[in-house]
């Protein structure tokens, strides 16, 4: 368990406005114990505990900090919770960050986990309690940035904020612009890529031990950001051909394959698995199903690879996606749901042995 006695005897002392000679006198200690006691270096000795609660009028526990250390400890576990959470867990895990909140109302991390959470879980509830969810997450996001001065936290927030926006503007028609002009303001207030924790990072581990680590990081996140750019660019937009998007998707995973060429890919991984289903469909409508069926048994064994992730990754992944149907499905069941429901092809081609040996790959 935590102690918190260097920087609640700290805390006190300046609270009673007097200084680390005065506390010392007091005591019959040198001050540059109290110096020590306060910088959590050393403690004092145990029977002097009674005399410094009474001075300061408090009680042990108050100046050990025994109930900040059990709040802590109970925080780390709800936290804890979150991190480990799997694709089944979320609405599990939801309900209990309701919890959480209420009993840590003033806690931003628990809060902005737990907007995380509402964003997600705002796509289960009826049409009748949407609005009153997309209040409270508002209520949060403004509390955040009011009061919170974790930098990691504010910016979270707003980008949770800024997803939910992005949502509500396009759920809504006509669309009301009210949220695009929102949205717009707070990503002014977002950092550039170069002002980025990654980014920064790489200059000042350059000349050390972990450098190739941190230079792994920045990577998976700059082609995390790339992946999503050209996929938002041109594999939704029809008034590109196929030929176009097979060409840019294969670009992009020539992108991955080079840059991780140990197989790692992180969390684009998934992004890899979508590719190659991409790449499946694009090139049936092509007219070439070589290929088709090549890139569908890709998307198929890497959608297998996928399923191997830990419950971490797993957890982390489940934040990527967007297609509720999708909703706590493994990658397998996933891809095997859009090449037999939602990819366009015919029924004779599904029903190939070639294609149905593929959908067997995908079975559980």
């Amino acid at each position: 368990m935590t102690v918190y006695f260097g920087e609640n005897l700290k805390r006190l002392r300046k609270e009673k406005n007097i200084t680390q000679e005065t506390l010392a006198d007091y005591l019959g200690v040198s001050f540059q114990a109290v110096s020590k006691w306060e910088r959590g270096e050393t403690y004092p000795d145990i029977t002097m505990l009674p005399a410094l609660s009474a001075f300061f009028d408090v009680s042990v526990d108050d100046l050990l900090g025994i109930d900040k250390a059990k709040k802590e400890q109970k925080i780390r576990e709800y936290l804890e919770i979150y991190d480990t959470m799997r694709l089944k867990d979320v609405s599990d895990t939801f309900q209990k960050f309701q919890r959480a909140v209420k009993e840590f109302p003033g806690e931003f991390r628990i809060l902005v986990r737990y907007m995380e959470l509402l964003e997600e879980e705002k796509d289960c509830i009826s049409s009748l309690d949407y609005e009153k969810t997309s209040q409270e997450l508002m209520s949060i996001y403004q509390a955040i940035q009011s009061h919170c001065t974790d930098d990691s936290i504010r910016i979270w927030s707003k980008r949770l904020l800024c997803r939910h926006l992005f949502k509500k503007y396009d759920c809504t028609m006509p669309h009301d612009e009210k949220y695009r002009a929102l949205g717009e303001s707070i990503i002014r207030e977002m950092p550039s890529l170069t002002d980025t924790r990654e980014y920064l990072s790489m200059m000042f581990h350059r000349d050390t031990s972990t450098y190739y680590e941190v230079l792994r990081g920045t990577m998976e996140e700059l082609l995390y950001l790339l992946q999503n750019a050209i996929i938002s660019y041109c594999y939704y937009d029809e008034s590109f051909t196929p030929a176009y998007k097979i060409e840019v998707i294969s670009h992009m995973n020539g992108l991955f394959h080079r840059l991780c060429s140990d197989g790692n890919y992180g969390k684009n991984r998934i992004h890899l698995v979508y590719n190659y289903g991409h790449l499946g469909h694009l090139y049936y409508e092509s007219g070439d199903r070589e290929n088709a069926i090549r890139y569908l048994r890709l998307c198929a064994e890497y959608a297998r690879k996928c399923d191997e992730l830990s419950d971490t990754s797993e957890r982390a992944a489940r934040f990527y996606e967007r297609e509720n149907c999708f909703r706590d499905m493994s990658m397998c069941k996933r891809m095997r749901l859009l090449m037999t429901e939602h990819y366009p092809l015919s029924d004779d081609f599904k029903a190939t042995p070639e294609f149905q040996a593929i959908i067997s790959l995908l079975a559980d």
